[in-house]
């Protein structure tokens, strides 16, 4: 009886969220890759052991910061895993399920605004460090 509720409006609805979810997950695995890159940098200009004396101490706060983004991208990614499941039940009831998809999709869309404003922040700074003090 449920399925008689599910009408094609709620199917277009299911749809789109279902792109939404796709686009938030390639969004946050060029995050997830931006980062590793920035830790590789990290790594390759340790190597080379032209840094002045306080480097070692800002790259290792670099290297925490690197890691906790890498934390909450996946704490994001679980985020648009459980949107999905919400999304893969098939079932309508009343339109119960957008009610609730609706809200847990503007949350983790806010939730990735700040953390891609933080990381283009963060890359900046690290970056600029590093064009003054280890190149």
């Amino acid at each position: 009886m449920a399925n008689n509720l599910y009408n094609s409006d709620d199917r277009s609805k299911v749809r789109q969220f279902q792109y939404e979810s796709d686009k938030l997950k390639r969004k946050l695995a060029f995050l997830l890759q931006e980062n590793a890159h920035l830790k590789n940098r990290l790594a390759e200009v340790l190597k080379l052991n032209f840094m002045p004396g306080d480097f070692l101490e800002t790259a290792e706060q670099f290297q925490n910061i690197f890691i906790q983004e890498d934390m909450i991208i996946n704490l994001i990614r679980q985020d648009v895993a459980g949107m999905d499941i919400l999304l893969a039940r098939d079932i309508c009831e009343d339109g119960n399920i957008i009610k609730t998809v609706i809200p847990t999709h503007k949350k983790i869309c806010n939730e990735l605004k700040k953390i891609e404003t933080i990381f283009i922040d963060l890359k900046a700074r690290f970056n600029n460090y590093l064009l003054e003090n280890a190149l």
